[in-house]
Formats: structure tokens, sequence, C-alpha cells
């Protein structure tokens, strides 16, 4: 029998007509159904292989990670924080290592029962509420970020607390670092200082840690990413259920690079010493500010802001009471005032505008002018009251030499607003050189908060309209004309070191901690070419005058060893109330390798009190640094 004929009973077979043979009830499917069949076996054998090594060998690595990823947790550590040097490899600081207690929410337990353990524990060892903590859970916030339960634990407190709240990842002792400044008030400005994570800096950057502390201003803030170096991690183990099984440190933090800056530790802190001496034997509250640049370069030798500020007490953490007083002080030792000070520059813009004037031919550098210690304009408004522009002196019969030498303000103001047979440069032109020389445009300096000058100009002017006595008060650094002290420096510099206006820069080179150079700064022209030589050449014979001439405003520094030149500048400002006092200075002449920009505040005799300043400074590089 067949295997269906088993199916067939008799009562089947009685059906059966009498000449109706019995069929089987098989189908035959021929050949290319046993192929169909066959084929359909191998696809779906061939497409299992495929899927299972698909899944298993190709992203097995993935699907391993994505596994351990829900086993396995990470919170992140601070690395080392890279050091900053001087040119000349002095350290400028060092990192000491302090503990934070820190809060992690995220990593609390599930379970109702163990997350109030954990509660429980930081209040017997803190004093701080489990209803304090659990308000600032509920906060989405506060939630995804940790924060700092206490701060700078001695070592002590360090082990007794990673012991205490061992086996829990909500609460770790996470070891970071304290800048220490060796000379904190001298480098201030400088260097900047440290300060805690804020929801902004996180905004701008998310891959920040919100427990460490962050470069804040100057070189620290400038450079932060390289400082910064590569955060470790503390691997945490869980199991399905989300609770914690274990921690252990995975991958080592990576230590941020190495600064070296073109500053000179030693001139630095020459300079910032004598300006205090001469800002006290003033007496009163007042700052001042110095900078010093390498000619050729534009390299920053050193950069003072006085007063400075106690920069560790930012990086340890400033009381709120220390702060106040750091804001509320008449001398404002928290302002910058190199880079974002705006200032009027007195009689040192005359060298710039002898400059357009010997480039417009408004000028003959030899031909003498007569000057008699002021001039006098008719006022259409009051004939009889005419408006008489003053000189500081009456210089007689001077040429472009001998008013950059002496500072004679007629001499400018026939030059810039016109007197007499000469027409003078005229607002329109003034306003155009000063934008060539980048007034109201910042220097580049690699420092936080540099502000941008201000050129004023008739269509500027708020309230009134322009008239000639506003283009004399520019023509000598006067009215609303403001510019920072390092874009002024940078400016007058051009005049002696062949016309380039070269871009200030602090950092020399980055090292990584391998000891291999990342990166070399170079010299930049922000601006070349822009003057005919020999205008710049005539400039720097009339500013070495000042020195050489007896006559000259800077004579003074005529005894010092070596050639030097320069240019005085007394502002007035507060409705000529205060002066501040200006001198910009250059040695030796025939080749400059320093130019220097000192400026006093409040200083009742003008660029008297700003030259001895110049002229130990000067004598300080020279013994020591040589020229």
């Amino acid at each position: 029998m067949e295997p269906e004929e088993v199916l067939f009973n008799k009562e089947s077979l009685s059906r059966l007509e009498p000449d109706e043979d019995i069929q089987r009830l098989e189908v035959a499917v021929g050949q290319w159904g046993v192929r169909s069949i066959s084929y359909l076996l191998l696809f779906f054998l061939l497409a299992s292989v495929g899927l299972i090594f698909y899944l298993g060998i190709i992203k097995g690595d993935y699907f391993k990670a994505s596994a351990e990823k829900n086993s396995l947790k990470y919170i992140s550590i601070p690395a080392e924080r890279g050091l900053i040097y001087d040119r000349n490899g002095k350290s400028l600081l060092y990192n000491k290592p302090v503990f934070d207690l820190i809060f992690f929410p995220n990593y609390l337990p599930t379970d109702a029962v163990k997350r109030q353990e954990v509660f429980e524990k930081i209040e017997e060892a803190l004093k701080i509420s489990p209803q304090e903590l659990e308000a600032d859970i509920d906060n989405p916030e506060f939630f995804l970020h940790s924060w700092v339960l206490k701060s700078d634990l001695t070592s002590q407190e360090a082990i007794g607390l990673e012991g205490y709240f061992g086996g829990m990842a909500a609460v770790q002792v996470i070891r970071q670092n304290v800048r220490q400044y060796e000379e904190p008030f001298v480098f201030s400005h400088l260097l900047g200082y440290l300060g805690r994570v804020s929801p902004a800096d996180l905004k701008k950057d998310p891959e920040l840690l919100d427990f460490e502390r962050i470069g804040k201003a100057g070189i620290e803030a400038v450079y932060e990413k390289d400082l910064r170096g590569q955060p470790g991690q503390i691997t945490i183990l869980r199991n399905a259920s989300m609770e914690i099984l274990g921690q252990s440190y995975g991958e080592q933090p990576k230590s941020g690079n190495n600064l070296y800056l073109t500053v000179d530790k030693e001139f630095q802190e020459y300079l910032y010493n004598r300006l205090r001496s001469q800002v006290n034997s003033l007496g009163g509250e007042r700052g001042a500010l110095a900078i010093a640049l390498d000619s050729d370069s534009g390299a920053v030798l050193a950069l003072v802001s006085y007063p400075g500020f106690n920069t560790n007490s930012f990086s340890e953490g400033i009381s709120q009471e220390n702060l106040d007083a750091l804001l509320n002080s008449k001398s404002k030792p928290l302002f910058n005032r190199t880079v974002t000070g705006l200032y009027n520059p007195g009689s040192t813009i005359k060298p710039i505008m002898a400059a357009a004037g010997l480039e417009e031919g408004i000028i003959d550098p030899n031909k003498k002018i007569e000057t008699h210690g002021s001039i006098s304009i008719p006022n259409p408004y009051d004939p009889e009251h005419p408006s008489i522009f003053v000189d500081w002196k009456n210089h007689g019969y001077v040429n472009l030499f001998d008013a950059i030498a002496r500072s004679s303000n007629v001499y400018f103001y026939t030059v810039g607003g016109g007197f007499g047979e000469l027409p003078g440069l005229g607002i329109n032109r003034i306003a155009s050189y000063l934008k060539e020389f980048g007034f109201d445009e910042l220097s580049g300096i690699d420092l936080t908060n540099e502000d941008f000058g201000f050129i004023p100009s008739p269509e500027n002017k708020k309230g009134d309209i322009w008239r000639i006595g506003d283009t004399y008060h520019v023509s000598i650094g006067q009215g609303d004309l403001l510019v920072t002290p390092i874009r002024l420096l940078i400016d007058l510099n051009s005049l002696v070191n062949g016309g380039k206006i070269m871009k200030p820069y602090l950092l020399q080179n980055i090292f990584d901690v391998d000891g291999r150079v990342i990166k070399e700064n170079k010299p930049e022209a922000l601006l070349e070419n822009f003057l005919k030589p020999e205008t710049a050449v005539t400039l720097k014979q009339a500013m070495a005058q000042t020195v050489s001439s007896p006559q000259g405003t800077g004579h003074i520094l005529a005894d010092l060893p070596f050639t030097s030149g320069g240019k005085s500048g007394t502002a007035q400002i507060e409705a000529n109330t205060k002066v501040n006092a200006l001198f910009f200075a250059f040695a030796p002449v025939d080749h400059p390798k320093i130019s220097m920009l000192v400026l006093i505040e409040n200083a009742r005799e003008g660029a008297l009190n700003a030259i001895p300043v110049v002229k130990d400074s000067l004598l300080w590089y020279y013994q020591n640094r040589g020229l």
C-alpha cells in the first residue's frame, strides 16, 4: 500500500462507479517544483547565516558597546592643567592639588530606600537636609548637572569622605587643581584667573565638566582648550535593574599643554613695581599702565595694568565681601586698562597727524610755521568774543621736527584744521587716516575684552554741528577721539619700525606633555606699505629730537647710555579738571628693539610723571637684556 491509501476505507470505495478506476491522491510537482523548494530553502539558510555573521561579526562591537553602555556609566574627572612660562622658561604659576566633594544626582539609586540612605549620609556628614537636596533634584536644570557639596577638602577630609561614601556613585571625591600664581598682582591682567564653570559657560561649550575650574580672563581664558587637557573617567558598573555594583578608575586624564609666552617675567615685575612707586608718589587712588613691545615683531615684552589684584583669591574662591571691595574701589583694579581702557591720546597723536600731512602734501617738514602760543578764530555767533585755541607754550617759529620735539599745539591746529594760508587736512581726511591706522579696530592681541576706539566725525557727532574747533581738538588728540593703549602703541611703533603695524601677541609656543611643539606664533603685519618710506624716516627723526633736542619734552632721556626717541602726551579729561600723562618711547634710534607706552591717570604735571618711569624701565632693559 502507498501511504495515502490508508485514508481509503470501504465506504469510500463504495462511492465509486463500477467502471471508475481508483486514483492516487498525490500530485506530481515535477522537476521544477523540487528545484524551487530547494532554492527557497537554500535562500533562507544563506540569509540566516548572513544575518548571524552581520550581527555577530560586523556589528558585534557595536552591540557589545551598546550592552556595556547599558551596564556602565562614566564620570569624567579633570586633567592636570598645563603650565605657563615666560620667554626665558621661568614658571609663572603652578598647580596646587585640591579635593572637592561632588554630588551627581543622575547617579542616585532608583530604589527609594537606597536613595534615602544616600540623603541621610549626606545630611550626617555635611548637615544638608534631604528636603533641600530633593528640592534641587526636582529641578531638571540641577538634576542633569552635578554640584559641589564641599570644596577644598584637606587630604584627611578627602580620605575620610571617600571611605564614608564608598559604594555610592552619586557622591564622589574628585581631585582638581587650583592655580597658584607666583606674582598674582603683577600678572593679574595678563594671565587672568580660573573660576567655576557657569551655566553660560556650559551653553558655549557643552563638553565642559560642570564642577571644574576654567579660565575666566586673560591668557587662561584665551588658551583654555590648550591648557585644559583631556579628562579621565571613573567607571560605574550597574546591573539590569540599574543598581550600582561598583566603580573603578578607567581612562586616565591627559595633562594639558604648556604655554611659553613672549613676556619677560623679571621685566614685567620691574615695570609693575616702578609704576606703583610713581603712582604712590602722586598720592591718592589712581590707575596706570605700561606696555612694552619688540619693535620689529610686535611680541609683547611686558604688559602691566595698575593696580592689579590677587588672582589667587579668585582661583581659590573669593568671598563676596572681598569682591565687592574690588568692584567699588576708585582705582578699578579689575579693569584691564591696556586693552579695555579708552583714552584721549593727547599729543601722542601728533606724529600720526604729521604722517597724514606729509602723505597729503599739506606740510613741508623743513618749513617753519609761526606760532605765538595760541590762535584766534572769529566767532560768527559772537564777533566780539573770538574762539581762542591755546598752546601750552609760545614756541615761536617751528618746523615739523621742532613741533614734534616740543609738542607744539598751534602747529598741529594748523596741520589739522588749517589756519592762514595753510588749508589743513580737514576732519574728513583726518578721520580717513585714523581709520587707515586702525584707531577704531581691534589690535587682535590674545587677551580678553579688548575694546574698539572711536573716531569722531561730522556724521557721528550728536546734538550739534561740526565746528573748526572740533577739528582742532582732534588734531591734538583731544575731544571725542578715543583709542586703547595697545592700539596707540602699535600705531606709533609703525612709524619707527619702517612702516608696519604689527599685530601684538603674547603666545610664543605651545608644547604638549611630551615636549613637542604643537604651535608656534609668527609675527604678523596688520598693515604695511601704507606710508611712503620717507614719511616714516622723517617722523622717526622728529621723535628722536624729542630726546636729543634741549627743548624736547623727553630730553631727560638724553643721558641714557643709548639713543632713544619718543613722544609725550598730556590729555585733559573731565572738563579739563584732570590730566592723563602719556609717553611713547623707542630705543635705540637706528634700529629700535623695544617700543613702550606709559600712561598715568590724573597725573598733575602731565607727561613729566610718565617720562621717569620710561627712563628707568629702558635703562633696566638695557642693563639686563641689552639693546
